[in-house]
């Protein structure tokens, strides 16, 4: 099979499991709405004593800047939450991975919110593992963006204009979008192994790491095509956005309408992204 053949098993699978998307983008809307109340009415609490002028010479963003800088205790009593949010986070986003992977590998087509979350509970205790075992390879990544990042850190310290920073700048970032791949595709490919073969955290790693041995390019290569398309797409969503204006109500409608779909958007990209590597998996397992 060639890449076509896999990007084209993968959307099917995707737009065949479409509810999936739904389902994720529901249950983030409502935890960022329980999550957001409490800051939200802390803010008003704290601030909805301050005169804002008509026409700020600064955007609303950075006048608060100022003043958490000025009023570093505003949201201290809101340190515990933040850091119980950013727990809890990670809890959902393990636990929302073990009903996507589940689901999409699932050979049934049908989905349902029920079977979603019975996967996510069933793999829960994997997935988390799994992530806690990826630490040292996202140490080595970090490691190994930072040597190869190092020339582009040297020659935009020694520039004497602003070009080559800003060229150096760009350069990193590509780095980062290249190499990012190479690695969360082993995370990727060890959860596949745990819900196609029922293997236990470490035995998928061993066999992830074998399998990406024999397929490494052809897998990293999907890997980008499917960035490549997200990145062309976000582009063109943004050039959209930037000629609405928010001061319309109706424009404004319009982005939120636009935020909302991009969010499932990235969601679906996700399922796709799944559904491409498990089409590769089940192709070159054998081989």
């Amino acid at each position: 099979m060639g890449a076509i053949s896999f990007l084209k098993s993968g959307f099917n699978r995707a737009g065949q499991k479409f509810k999936l998307s739904v389902y994720l983008w529901l249950i983030i809307m409502v935890v960022c709405l329980i999550l957001v109340l409490p800051v939200n009415s802390q803010i008003r609490t704290s601030l909805g004593h301050l005169s804002w002028p008509e026409h700020s010479l600064m955007p609303f963003e950075l006048n608060l800047v100022e003043i958490f800088l000025v009023n570093q205790n505003l949201l201290a009593s809101y340190f515990n939450f933040f850091l119980v949010t950013i727990l809890l986070t990670v809890v959902l986003a393990v636990f929302l991975s073990g009903g996507l992977f589940g689901q999409m590998i699932n050979p049934v087509d049908r989905v349902s919110l029920p079977g979603f979350l019975a996967a996510g509970c069933r793999y829960f205790g994997r997935f988390l593992l799994s992530l806690v075992l990826f630490i040292p390879f996202l140490m080595v990544f970090f490691l190994v963006f930072k040597i190869l990042s190092a020339p582009l850190n040297l020659w935009s310290a020694r520039a004497v204009s602003e070009r080559p920073v800003i060229l150096a700048g760009w350069l990193s970032l590509v780095l980062l979008a290249l190499l990012w791949p190479a690695f969360k595709v082993i995370l990727d490919l060890a959860r596949i192994f745990i819900v196609a073969e029922s293997k236990k955290v470490i035995a998928s790693y061993a066999s992830a790491l074998k399998f990406i041995g024999r397929h490494f390019f052809p897998l990293w290569g999907l890997y980008l095509l499917v960035t490549l398309a997200v990145v062309i797409i976000s582009a063109i969503w943004l050039a959209i956005c930037r000629l609405l204006s928010a001061a319309q109500p109706g424009s404004l409608f319009v982005l939120i309408l636009f935020g909302q779909a991009f969010v499932l958007f990235r969601l679906l990209t996700r399922q796709v992204l799944i559904g491409v590597e498990y089409s590769y998996f089940s192709t070159g397992k054998d081989s």
